[in-house]
């Protein structure tokens, strides 16, 4: 399944050569590697984005990782201030991969929310700042495994201490949740109209304006997700395929089985925000 890993090194080298080894591991067919990069925090305790690489939809959706990673990583001063990145490189670097830079800058809610887009549980992220003391990097990535030996072997020869998560995406489910809800809204304010009175109508008009104006912003996430979904199920399955080419037999059919895995939950998030666009369109009717 996939999930989100974090690699604490004694130092940027070392964490190097930690990258390196992982992707070595998606060459041989050990495991799917969807994106990754490498963040460090220096002696002074700012954390800087070290390498980074535009790797499409999943870099984009790693990047959002990053940006919460970062932030929780520096700390509420250092996210508040703006200064959660070191290093204007590698802040352009980081906005020109999609990563949420300006996820850094809005607080710590915006943080963790970006976190809980992610799927990513930030009670990880709270261990790996436990591990990633100064002057230590860290490599961070989404991958897809189907054993969990391998990496730990790699990393452990490379001086790495592990840290993985299962990602949880709730965010369609969130999308149709809230959606059916502004749905509710709107159908109860119409009946209200309908049997208010002349001094009352107004007010209650202006109310369904503001909660279709809700469903039409809601409508536009909601197709910019389906986008979304598309490109990082397709970018997702070429990598699986790509392990599927590589791996050992017993390997391989797992890989096949993580395939399937992968198109039936395609399926089955596609139909939740199929659902949640009906939603919306009959909101705004």
């Amino acid at each position: 399944m996939e999930k989100f890993i974090a690699v604490v090194f004694e130092n940027d080298d070392a964490a190097f050569k930690g990258e390196t080894a992982l992707r070595g591991l998606h060459a041989t067919g050990e495991l799917a590697v969807y994106a990754a990069a490498v963040i460090g925090k220096d002696l002074d305790g700012k954390v800087e984005v070290k390498k980074v690489e535009d790797e499409g939809p999943l870099g984009t959706a790693l990047g959002l990782v990053i940006g919460g990673m970062v932030g929780v990583l520096a700390g509420p001063l250092a996210v508040a201030s703006g200064a959660a990145i070191a290093g204007s490189a590698a802040a352009a670097s980081a906005a020109a991969s999609g990563m949420a830079v300006g996820s850094m800058t809005g607080g710590l809610f915006g943080v963790y929310r970006d976190l809980w887009v992610a799927g990513i549980d930030s009670a990880m992220l709270d261990e790996v700042s436990v591990e990633l003391l100064p002057g230590k990097s860290c490599v961070v990535a989404s991958v897809d495994e189907v054993w969990t030996s391998p990496l730990d072997v790699k990393m452990g020869e490379a001086g790495g201490v592990v840290f993985r998560k299962p990602r949880i995406d709730a965010i369609d489910e969130q999308y149709a949740a809230d959606m059916a809800e502004l749905d509710r809204e709107i159908a109860e304010l119409k009946d209200e109209w309908k049997q208010s009175s002349d001094e009352t109508k107004q007010a209650i008009h202006d109310k369904i304006d503001s909660a279709k104006a809700k469903a039409t912003a809601a409508k536009e996430k909601i197709s910019l997700r389906m986008d979304e979904l598309d490109s990082q199920t397709e970018a997702r399955l070429e990598a699986i395929d790509e392990q599927i080419a590589a791996a050992k037999e017993n390997t391989r059919q797992k890989f096949e089985t993580r395939k399937a895995e992968i198109q039936a939950d395609y399926k089955e998030r596609k139909g939740k925000l199929d659902a949640s666009m009906v939603l919306a369109k009959e909101a705004l009717t």
